[in-house]
């Protein structure tokens, strides 16, 4: 691994993208990102991109829980 870089999405710290090479692999530490967890991708926008639309997928309520704790913890 060369390079990680940090995926958010609407502020909340979703994963990591790391770069192994030939592209990147996602590590989710969010449930929500569970489908793409492991994933390979060719470009780091595809990551986000993926990221993007499976959290934007979950239920309203999952998200704002998340966001709720993340600010509690402000």
């Amino acid at each position: 691994m060369r390079q990680s870089y940090i995926i958010e999405i609407d502020g909340v710290f979703v994963g990591a993208a790391a770069f192994y090479g030939n592209g990147y692999t996602f590590k989710g530490v969010d449930s929500r990102l569970k489908e793409i967890d492991g994933q390979h991708f060719s470009q780091l926008s595809e990551v986000r991109e993926a990221a993007s639309r499976t959290y934007r997928r979950a239920p309203y309520a999952a998200r704002v829980q998340a966001m709720s704790v993340m600010a509690r913890s402000l």
